[in-house]
């Protein structure tokens, strides 16, 4: 691994992926319309979808991070990961917004059920997504957006980091001395050399010399 290769992390779109799925499963109001968007004003508000109304969309909102709780120069984190689900709904008949805003609750029932104690599959969540916040983003006299707020505790660790430059272990090479059966000059020749090839080609087992044995009579 070059010194400046950033290691292969889990990234934020796992967590977005797992609540689209959850969603379009679970939340039978949207027909399956979820997608996922990286902000809100400029890929959603400014520009019109594709996905007919109502439709939801999960957005990364950012993360907050707890100091290192690591002794000894080692990393482990706890940073607190914000998912936003933005809904867009109908308004062209109520240009007030009255109806979507009566569909609220019933909306806000089936994200909980898709959202709420939702675990990624990996090891660094200790509790499932839990909610934050809610608050309306938009009315106009077409669309009404409004907002519910998750997080998820995720615990960073060293491996997350750069990783310091090691040789590579090609072999592991055993010398067996003073069992039974040894050939060669007892005491001196071991009783046979096994090499554990770790590398891409194999490597033969050393010619010796190797080094003395303790005395059978210490």
């Amino acid at each position: 691994m070059e010194a400046n290769e950033v290691n292969a992390i889990t990234p934020l779109a796992s967590v977005i992926g797992v609540c689209i799925a959850s969603l379009r499963q679970n939340a039978p109001y949207f027909g399956g319309r979820v997608a996922g968007a990286a902000e809100y004003q400029r890929g959603l508000r400014d520009y019109s979808t594709s996905m007919a109304l109502p439709a939801a969309y999960v957005l990364p909102l950012g993360f907050d991070a707890e100091p290192n709780r690591g002794m000894g120069g080692s990393l482990w984190q706890i940073v607190h990961k914000h998912i936003g689900v933005a809904v867009e709904l109908d308004a062209q008949r109520d240009r007030r917004g009255q109806e979507p805003a009566m569909l609220l609750e019933m909306i806000e029932a089936q994200i909980n059920a898709s959202v709420l104690n939702l675990f990624v599959p990996t090891c660094r969540m200790a509790t499932g997504i839990y909610a934050v916040g809610a608050h309306q983003l938009d009315l106009d006299r077409a669309r009404f957006w409004w907002q519910w707020e998750f997080a998820a505790d995720w615990q960073i660790t060293d491996l997350d980091g750069v990783q310091p430059q090691s040789i590579p272990l090609e072999s592991v090479e055993v010398d067996l001395f003073n069992a039974p059966g040894a050939i060669g000059v007892p005491g001196t020749d071991p009783a046979a050399v096994v090499v554990v090839n770790t590398g891409d080609k194999p490597i033969p087992p050393t010619d010796g010399p190797w080094p003395q044995p303790p005395s059978m009579e210490e």
